[in-house]
């Protein structure tokens, strides 16, 4: 999972929006948003979610396919009111939005279980294996994770086995860089082009792992943070802007 930004829709894109909301009905909401999401009242709303999502279009779940399907993220099955709702809507690939289905665990509390990557960092609940690319929930006081534990077993195709060879090879290109920086090969300049390079191509949200959680506690990430604190500071800050749709290079 990566984490993505909220855009603002057009007006006339949201009053639509609400303006369906209010007239749905438990009985109606889902021929209702079918109906919708095959008219042209629909497409900014699309366009807005494609932009989210950035060039590539890669499903902000597994991160790997390419989006194609709105997902309500509270499922129309279980809360209809959001059927039409902006802040339910995310941009995902068929296989995971049919993976999620009408799957919505809720704690005892009652709050939902499933990572929102719209709403938080899906780093905070998941741990990156960067020996071989799989996700697993973050073992917190004494149990694991519960939010993580239950997107992970929800959406399985996360861990599947072709999407943790897709993270295992973008983490080697990341070492690489990393390592060609530190051995000095190609001047500074260019190697460290190479690093923000990876950081752009990174559909993975694999660079915030190395920019802000465990993995900068990797050998070679701590001496690039140590020796060349510039260049760190470049990689934590284009770190952070891959979150939104458009992302240049870092000043």
């Amino acid at each position: 999972m990566r984490r993505v930004y909220r855009i603002d829709l057009p007006r006339q894109a949201r009053q639509n929006l609400f303006s369906r909301e209010k007239s749905a009905t438990s009985e109606s909401a889902r021929s209702d948003w079918d109906a919708y999401r095959r008219s042209a009242a629909s497409r900014p709303v699309i366009q807005t979610l494609r932009e989210m999502t950035g060039a590539r279009q890669r499903c902000v779940y597994c991160c790997d396919s390419r989006s194609a399907d709105v997902d309500h993220f509270i499922p129309i099955a279980v809360d209809f009111t959001k059927a039409f709702r902006w802040s339910n809507l995310i941009w995902v690939c068929p296989e995971c939005n049919r993976k999620k289905g009408a799957r919505f665990p809720r704690g005892k509390d009652g709050n939902p279980l499933l990572i929102n990557p719209v709403d938080v960092n899906p780093w905070d609940h998941l741990v990156l294996d960067t020996a071989n690319g799989y996700l697993a929930p973050r073992f917190m006081e004494d149990d694991f994770d519960a939010a993580g534990d239950a997107t992970l077993e929800v959406i399985s195709c996360i861990n599947h086995e072709a999407v943790i060879e897709g993270r295992r090879r973008v983490i080697a290109r990341y070492r690489e860089s990393v390592d060609k920086i530190l051995n000095g090969e190609s001047g500074q300049g260019k190697s460290a082009s190479s690093l923000f390079r990876e950081v752009r191509e990174d559909d993975f949200g694999i660079a915030d792992w190395f920019a802000f959680y465990e993995g900068s506690l990797e050998e070679s990430f701590r001496q690039i943070r140590n020796l060349h604190p510039a260049i760190w500071q470049r990689f934590a800050k284009a770190a952070l802007k891959s979150h939104y749709s458009t992302l240049g290079d870092p000043k």
